[in-house]
């Protein structure tokens, strides 16, 4: 009987060992914060990060790229703020001006020529003028496949950040990462609203000075008539309503890229190194602990025999004398 629980105490305590070792698997600070375990989540955070970072600096330039084009809101623009008579223009060549300045800088056309009487003579258009209109268009012609590179990018580095190890409770994709990302530019870009909404000259001046340097004419200048500071302070609102509606779209993509992460690291994620390791290192124990009962099951079997054989020899003793 006491060779039966000191039997069933060597397995209880080999279950122990076994529970303790996992126990310490897990808790074990150079494992819980080793190099490739702090790996993971930094990549997954900073991937995040920066998808977020580029899809909100994506809306902003899909949202002045879009207003920039529209005829409508130039035709409006020039209406609005520019002395029609004062350079030879009704309502009529007014939209003219606005479809052909357009075109060229949307690179239709190859010139941008407009003849415009003020008086008994022509409008000089000066070359720097021209200049600045070719960078522009510079600008205008390479929006597209900029905005569509960059899209690319965040399609490339949240199709990395979705799928994770396959297993773990939560998917890889990064919330948090992805807000930091994200709201860093959405504050900057509402304070540059904020500052163009209640000093919009200013802004337009420091934009100039320190981004579009060829841009600065004097307004004396003939050809300034058709570019007010008023005209650019008219597609202010209708930007920060197109940016607002896409920042939002960016805002709310975590609510399915989140779920959408668990999902597709179920289906597709790899199986993680450590829990196969674990898995091994369970078996390993497993066969262990097997060997070690079998082995002091063995022996005690052995000590029984052994007791049983001595009792026997000690009868046959006492029984012959």
């Amino acid at each position: 009987m006491a060779d039966d629980k000191n039997i069933l105490g060597d397995i209880v305590g080999n279950i122990g060992d076994s529970l303790k070792d996992q126990l310490e698997d897990k808790m074990d600070p150079s494992k819980v914060f080793s190099e490739g375990n702090l790996k993971k989540k930094r990549g997954a955070f900073w991937t995040c990060l920066i998808a977020g970072l580029l899809l909100m600096v994506l809306a902003l330039g899909a949202a002045v790229y879009y207003n920039g084009t529209k005829v409508s809101l130039l035709e409006e623009g020039i209406v609005t703020h520019v002395d029609l008579a004062a350079v030879g223009m009704d309502a009529s060549s007014a939209k003219n001006f606005a479809v052909s300045t357009l075109a060229y800088l949307q690179g239709t056309v190859s010139s941008w020529e407009p003849v415009l009487v003020i008086g008994d003579h022509i409008m000089p258009i000066p070359e720097s003028f021209k200049t600045h209109m070719e960078t522009v268009r510079g600008w205008f012609t390479s929006a597209t496949a900029v905005l569509l590179a960059g899209l690319g990018i965040v399609v490339v580095l949240l199709g990395r950040a979705l799928i994770g190890t396959k297993g773990s409770k939560k998917g890889s994709f990064s919330v948090g990462g992805y807000y930091i990302g994200a709201l860093v530019p959405l504050l900057l870009i509402g304070g540059i609203g904020a500052w163009g909404y209640f000093n919009f000259d200013s802004l337009w001046a420091t934009l100039h000075k320190f981004l579009i340097p060829d841009g600065i004419f004097d307004v004396a200048e003939p050809i300034m008539q058709l570019f007010p500071v008023g005209l650019f302070q008219g597609y202010l609102q209708p930007v920060a309503i197109t940016f607002g509606v896409l920042a939002l779209i960016v805002l709310v993509l975590p609510v399915i890229l989140a779920p959408l992460s668990k999902l597709l690291t179920n289906l597709f994620g790899k199986k993680s190194g450590s829990s196969t390791s674990a898995t091994r290192r369970a078996a390993t124990r497993k066969t262990t602990t097997r060997k070690a009962s079998s082995t002091r099951s063995t022996a005690a079997k052995t000590s029984r025999k052994t007791s049983t054989t001595k009792k026997s020899g000690s009868r046959t003793t006492s029984s012959s004398k």
